[in-house]
């Protein structure tokens, strides 16, 4: 189906325009959840992660023997991982982790956390699989995620299914921690209206980790920009052909957006420089700290609300 005003081809269902999948009903194939898989085998791809590896092997086979969920097929999974399901695990763990310790750090404990683009519970399987938080919130633009999250995640498990204009339908101060892995960093319209909303529904002394390509990704990606693989770039060159040559220079001290397609919400890939994320997101959230490369490619920003 096509527009009247342009030749870019627009989804059958108008809501793909601003959400994904809207009408899937296609059943899941699964993998076999990684409490059946061999524990040696969970050690040894778990010490890769440095802040896994630092729980000793006990601690990560028991957390692995706690997780009955299954896992999902690459496809509903955003790629992660794809040739391997112990290691699609692993690196949501090693984000729980991460998280959790970054929490402690600031004495939040929390009751209620949210995962604001958490596509089939990467992150958030670990809060069911390993804590006993009563308000595990989970929001996704992708139908087939929340969808994902609702018939293999238990009931504390609260998937919403969202559209990519800043609106969310929970409860003012309420939320313990918000994180957000590779959401601002495709978000090139509205931005201040979703962190106006994240505001919102953050309790008061309550934690934000947020991931950006900002400065110290523009250094990364300096070093791979012939790398054919490297997905990031090559979305990037195909928006700006002479973005080779940009990251020659330092990173401009703004926002930088480069939007790869006109179609769908999954639009642009996003950069924030340092400077930006303290002048505008300092605007409605403390900024505690930005920590450079702290996940992947992405910088993780630490936020408060006072």
């Amino acid at each position: 189906m096509t527009s009247r005003n342009s030749s870019v081809p627009r989804p059958e269902a108008w809501e793909d325009d601003i959400s994904c999948n809207t009408l899937d009903t296609k059943p899941f194939e699964n993998g076999a959840p990684v409490s059946d898989a061999p524990p040696a085998e969970v050690w040894r791809r778990g010490r890769s992660w440095p802040a896994l590896e630092a729980l000793g092997s006990e601690a990560l086979v028991e957390m692995a023997g706690r997780d009955r969920y299954p896992i999902p097929a690459p496809v509903d999974r955003e790629g992660y991982n794809a040739k391997s399901d112990i290691n699609y695990w692993l690196s949501g763990l090693d984000d729980f982790v991460k998280v959790n310790q970054i929490a402690a750090r600031y004495s939040v404990d929390p009751r209620s956390v949210l995962d604001f683009g958490c596509s089939s519970g990467r992150l958030l399987r670990h809060y069911a699989a390993q804590t006993e938080i009563p308000e595990i919130w989970g929001t996704d633009i992708n139908a087939r995620h929340t969808r994902w999250l609702a018939e293999f995640l238990p009931q504390r498990v609260k998937p919403i299914f969202n559209h990519c204009l800043p609106t969310l339908p929970i409860r003012d101060n309420s939320i313990d921690i918000i994180t957000a892995f590779s959401v601002f960093t495709h978000i090139d319209t509205f931005e201040t209206c979703w962190l106006a909303e994240l505001a919102r529904i953050l309790r008061d002394g309550g934690l934000g980790y947020i991931t950006i390509h900002n400065e110290d990704t523009w250094k990364l990606l300096a070093e791979e920009v012939d790398n054919a693989e490297n997905r990031l770039v090559q979305s990037i060159l195909k928006s700006d052909p002479d973005m080779a040559r940009k990251l020659k220079q330092p990173m401009p001290p703004t926002r930088l957006t480069y939007r790869f397609t006109e179609s769908g919400p999954y639009r642009a890939q996003v950069f924030h420089s340092n400077t930006y994320v303290n002048n505008v997101w300092g605007r409605f959230f403390k900024i505690e700290s930005i920590l450079p490369a702290y996940h992947h490619r992405q910088s993780v920003v630490i936020l408060r609300r006072p």
